[in-house]
């Protein structure tokens, strides 16, 4: 790598690196992670605003609904506004011996467990269209045993270090820094298991060998949205284990060796929270 290049992946460099790495307490929101999915709240639980309001209290941004799309150990170009967008994936076993869990906040814990949601939209379009009929009304989700997963700063390091050693991920951060974008590391996100109910169309209820289709389906459908492996837990329910329902960036991302400031986020990069519904 020449002197233009994003920072030099030498070891005399990884002291430099390990240093201007620390986890954010600035959140980013993504409002909408899954394209032509739209969700609905159960009037009986907490509104998805003051759900999202509850994670970025907690100093992370709302992945709706919970997925491995965003997660802690990948590079993240910010677009501005708070949309950002993967730039390098860190390799799956990778990840797995680096991060580590630790329970939320009760008060975070209790209002997370409490929120219920539905999907609709596109997903629910393609499940039935792939019956070649309406079988599927709704699926409900749920979100259990939420836990912090972070990746230690040494460690995180060690992973950004080794993805700018990838040709090809190194030339994509440095044609965007030297676009004037930033590029920040993954470090942290609240995950959970997320519970899915399916609701299947009333003369399909009582035939289970009519049900299995249907199910297998929805589980089909929600693991390719979701990225992950969704398994079956009991007559029309559907889990999914170690989602992703918050993220959280470094604060000091990437910088050029040619820059004399580091690259930081900054209020510009971070949108309002969202207003409260009224009687909230």
């Amino acid at each position: 790598m020449s002197d233009r290049h994003v920072r030099t992946t030498k070891s005399s460099k990884a002291a430099r690196a390990r240093r201007r790495l620390r986890l954010a307490s600035i959140a980013l929101p993504v409002l909408l992670i899954v394209p032509g999915v739209y969700y609905v709240v159960s009037p009986s639980v907490p509104p998805l605003d003051a759900i999202e309001t509850v994670i970025k209290g907690a100093g992370f941004d709302p992945l709706v609904p919970p997925n491995r799309l965003r997660g802690p150990g990948a590079l993240y170009v910010v677009e501005g506004g708070g949309r950002y967008t993967k730039v390098c994936d860190a390799a799956p076993d990778l990840l797995q011996a680096k991060i580590r869990k630790s329970p939320t906040p009760g008060q975070v814990h209790d209002r997370l467990e409490s929120g219920g949601f539905s999907l609709g939209g596109t997903l629910l379009d393609s499940i039935n269209a792939s019956l070649g009929a309406t079988r599927v009304t709704s699926i409900e989700y749920t979100l259990a045993d939420p836990a912090i997963s972070e990746i230690s700063l040494s460690d995180l390091a060690e992973i950004e270090n080794g993805l700018l050693q990838q040709k090809r991920c190194d030339q994509t951060v440095q044609r965007l820094l030297k676009q004037g974008k930033k590029v920040c590391s993954g470090a942290a996100a609240l995950s959970a298991t997320t519970r899915y109910k399916v609701h299947v169309n009333a003369k399909f209820e009582t035939n289970a060998e009519d049900r299995g289709p249907i199910l297998n389906a929805a589980q089909k459908a929600l693991a390719e949205h979701t990225q992950s492996q969704i398994q079956s837990t009991g007559t029309d329910e559907l889990a999914g284990e170690d989602l992703f329902y918050g993220i959280q960036l470094s604060e000091l991302c990437i910088t050029l060796d040619t820059a004399t400031e580091p690259s930081v986020l900054t209020n510009a990069d971070v949108p309002q929270p969202p207003v409260p519904r009224s009687g909230i």
